[in-house]
């Protein structure tokens, strides 16, 4: 049986992965400057403690409780009614923020560990997927609540 809304635990982690991923890309250039130090041999090429490294392992440990939680649990169906097209791309858009977040969080963690330069460039080119997958998310909940009326943004904020 499929919940009717989503648990507080839910909501906070879903809510405080999004804060720590605007995070990262606020922060994304002062990254950059370190790791450009470290393969140009100007700074050792060795990692440090840096918020942006720091805020990548506390993503990843989020998103794998989270998706726990999504299979122990599960989560609010779809709005009834709504277009088979609009239910796979709103499920397609969800596992594929999974897939990214885990995926930057992985490549992440080795290019700053390991000083892997190739897995450190996929690891910036992948914010180019992951910036307009969290506009049409965003678009998506605004389009749910404003124009076809769902509770579908109420329901991520402990409002359903």
């Amino acid at each position: 049986m499929q919940p009717i809304s989503y648990s507080k635990a839910q909501i906070i982690l879903h809510w405080t992965i999004a804060a720590l991923v605007f995070f990262q890309i606020l922060m994304h250039e002062g990254i950059i400057q370190v790791w450009d130090g470290r393969m140009t041999g100007t700074l050792p090429n060795e990692p440090t403690i840096h918020p942006h490294a720091i805020a990548g392992v506390l993503i990843l440990v989020l998103v794998l409780w989270r998706l726990v939680l999504r299979r122990q649990r599960g989560v609010p169906g779809l709005p009834e009614g709504e277009h088979p097209a609009l239910k796979a791309l709103a499920t397609g858009t969800h596992w594929l923020f999974y897939i990214l977040l885990l995926a930057m969080a992985l490549s992440g963690m080795a290019a700053w560990l390991l000083g892997l330069e190739a897995v450190g460039t996929v690891h910036s080119i992948a914010r180019f997927l992951l910036i307009p997958l969290i506009a049409l998310h965003v678009v998506a909940a605004f389009a749910q609540h404003f124009w076809f009326r769902t509770d579908v943004l109420r329901r991520m904020l402990g409002l359903a």
